[in-house]
């Protein structure tokens, strides 16, 4: 895309100051778009943030601090964005929050329901708040997820949970905002290597996972970015409430019977 497509239109990424968030957020600014981004609890450097956005080719972005399990946090963007842009023309779904699970003693009910209140409802609470405070739901939706729903990670037993709900709730939206032309769709991604996936999985992990996979196994922020772009371009206008997976193939064919084809490579 070179035709600066997003001139003008408001883009609201959920923490789109770091990791996928910030690379998605670039990969529209690239086309021009304006941004808004939020982050939760001061976690943001706005100064680098913005001369990132501006680099890439867009506008400053305008950058808010909001909790997205927070109702309150969720209206007050939006009013601020209807006060100086009047309406958001695509919304990225990123940031989510989940406890980490790491033995059954982790389990309990409370935690369970923070988790999906932090993983699975933030979407969906933001499009309602959307209609509500901007009097329009967004063009376009993507929400950002994995494949944790369909195979195991370790302590990812409620962070999967959430995905899974929520993943489920995108078939039903499409279906409800079908006359609204709106288009939400899921964009999985695998492993890509960023602080969150370092808080959930430790420091060691991507140095264990190096052993048995190249780097080319991971997936950068960068291509989630532009994949999530061209959902929102128009040549995909056709597909909604699908879930699509952006993973280099690496989906079908890791595993044991990957690791053993490449055991004398891999010291085996």
């Amino acid at each position: 895309m070179t035709t600066r497509s997003y001139a003008g239109k408001v883009v609201l990424v959920t923490g789109g100051t770091k990791g996928i968030g910030l690379a998605t957020a670039q990969a529209f600014a690239a086309e021009g778009a304006q941004t808004v981004l939020t982050h939760a609890w001061g976690s943001a450097d706005e100064a680098e943030v913005t001369a990132a956005i501006v680099a890439a080719g867009g506008p400053p972005p305008f950058i808010a601090q909001a909790d997205v399990t927070r109702a309150d946090d969720t209206d007050a963007v939006l009013a601020e964005v209807a006060a100086r842009f009047g309406a958001v023309h695509a919304f990225i779904s990123n940031a989510s929050v989940a406890l980490v699970v790491n033995s059954m003693d982790d389990y309990s009910e409370r935690g369970f329901m923070k988790s999906l209140k932090g993983s699975a409802w933030p979407t969906f609470a933001y499009l309602t708040a959307m209609q509500r405070v901007l009097g329009a739901y967004p063009r376009y939706c993507v929400v950002m997820s994995s494949d944790g729903p369909d195979r195991f990670t370790p302590g990812y037993d409620f962070v999967a949970a959430g995905k899974a709900a929520m993943e489920a709730m995108v078939k039903y939206t499409a279906y409800r905002l079908r006359h609204e032309g709106v288009r939400i769709n899921v964009l999985r991604s695998r492993a890509i290597r960023t602080a969150s996936f370092e808080g959930t999985f430790g420091h060691e992990f991507h140095g264990f996972l190096r052993s048995f996979v190249d780097e080319e196994w991971f997936m950068t922020p960068e291509e989630v970015g532009k994949a999530a772009l061209a959902l929102c371009a128009g040549p995909f206008d056709g597909m909604t409430g699908q879930t699509l997976m952006a993973d280099r193939g690496n989906t079908f064919f890791d595993g044991i019977s990957y690791l053993y084809e490449r055991r004398e490579a891999l010291g085996l």
